[in-house]
């Protein structure tokens, strides 16, 4: 039994005059062929949704939508999709949530402080492995000391995207109206408190963002007075010192020069920017914000926070960290993630907030920010606190969200004048002792 003739050889010659044999498909092979190719193609690359979780929604909602459009550009046909959370310890709510019932984002930023935290709960993937193995990481502009912020035992499990500082920010036309020099700031607590309560304002004359996540304005103040926040073992509490009371006394005189009328940090920030606070003890993070709503109603002026002989001051911020265990969107979201650490990608941080970027090259390339910094000295103030930084911890074990809100409360009774430093201090290490344990 003969087979169905299915093409025919033909012979030629090659542009080298070289005589080759080819086989031309029939009809019936071209048939065959084409079956053959749909059955061996590999299948087209279907399109992937990564989800991205946030911290700070009320500053970077729109540098995330940045990232997003060019992710979305440059990734043909994937897509991202958002959940916003306004606070570090929401993020943190949400995620330790969603763990539990597996249903984990792809990529979360989250504090610096917690990125431990969410490593030891298994949540944060280790990136030692893609950093190394990825050819495009060297020239990012990322250096090595910026990955000590995000590591825990020794391991990478975050890529930090933005700093910021506590820094005391004024309203210049308030404050010469209170006899001030707005060209001569105060740099010292009693000065500042001084001018404070000179300042006759409809939302008082001084301010202190108290509230912030993870206790971030209480490490601050500790520290700030070369006080510890933890023992050298991370497992006991450091801040029933001298320093401590300090702190906290610092506190008592901020609320105090204000009457101890009390403000969320949202009203604060709110009162700043309409011109009726004169003089606000707030992150960095949001000076560019203040500059731009300000701009038509009077110059702001900052100086960093004040410090006392040894003090130190520990940097908020956020980092990237990738929570994806599907090799896909594991991919998907480290490109992701690699682009909010790029050059351009903190550039658009650096321009859009007052956070301070982590990457080398867009903080001197002219074309980043070495410009725009040298045209807005206000700005690069919390840049002048990176020579006293120090760690920011982060109290260990299952409670550390409880211990934030513990230390919260009582920094508001000691706010308010509802109880003095003397008594709330003892009494709060007593109860983040027992919380610890």
């Amino acid at each position: 039994m003969k087979l169905p003739v299915v093409g025919s050889e033909t012979t030629h010659s090659d542009e080298d005059g070289e005589m080759k044999t080819s086989f031309a498909l029939g009809t019936v092979g071209a048939a065959l062929a084409g079956i053959f190719l749909a059955l061996t193609a590999a299948p087209a690359a279907q399109a992937e949704q990564i989800e991205v979780l946030f911290a700070n929604s009320n500053l970077i909602t729109g540098i995330q939508q940045g990232f997003k459009n060019t992710f979305e550009r440059t990734h043909s046909g994937d897509t991202v999709s958002f959940q916003p959370a306004l606070e570090y310890n929401d993020a943190m709510a949400i995620t330790l949530r969603q763990s539990v019932v597996g249903a984990l984002h792809d990529l979360g930023y989250y504090g610096v402080s917690d990125v431990c935290t969410l490593a030891d709960r298994g949540i944060a993937q280790p990136l030692d492995g893609l950093i190394q193995s990825d050819p495009a990481w060297k020239s990012l502009g990322v250096p090595d000391s910026a990955l000590e912020v995000t590591k825990c035992h020794g391991v990478t499990y975050g890529v930090p995207v933005g700093a910021s500082f506590m820094v005391v920010i004024f309203n210049k036309k308030l404050v010469a109206e209170a006899g001030g020099d707005p060209n001569n700031l105060p740099k010292t607590w009693p000065e500042i408190i001084d001018l404070g309560r000179k300042i006759k304002a409809k939302s008082g004359g001084i301010s202190m963002s108290y509230m912030a996540s993870s206790s971030w304005s209480f490490m601050t103040l500790v520290q700030s007075q070369g006080g510890q926040i933890l023992t050298p073992d991370g497992k006991n509490v450091a801040f029933d010192s001298p320093a401590g009371l300090k702190a906290l006394q610092i506190l008592a005189d901020v609320g105090a020069a204000r009457d101890h009328v009390d403000m969320t940090k949202a009203q604060g920030r709110q009162a700043f920017v309409s011109g009726t606070l004169g003089i606000l003890v707030d992150s960095s993070s949001g000076l560019t914000d203040y500059k731009k709503a300000t701009k038509d109603s009077f110059e702001i002026g900052v100086v960093s926070f004040p410090l006392a002989p040894g003090g130190k001051l520990p940097p908020s911020g956020f980092a990237g960290v990738l929570q994806a265990t599907n090799k896909d969107k594991q991919k998907l979201a480290w490109d992701y993630l690699k682009y909010s650490a790029s050059a351009d990608g903190q550039t658009l941080i650096g321009k859009t907030t007052g956070f301070l970027p982590f990457n080398e090259t867009a903080i001197h390339a002219a074309d980043k920010l070495g410009a725009y910094y040298a045209e807005n000295p206000e700005l690069s103030v919390a840049a002048e606190s990176i020579k006293n930084a120090t760690v920011w911890p982060s109290f260990p074990g299952p409670n550390g969200l409880k211990i934030h809100q513990l230390v919260m409360d009582y920094l508001q009774k000691v706010y308010v004048g509802a109880m003095t430093p003397e008594v709330a201090l003892p009494e709060m290490a007593e109860k983040t002792r027992a919380l610890l344990k």
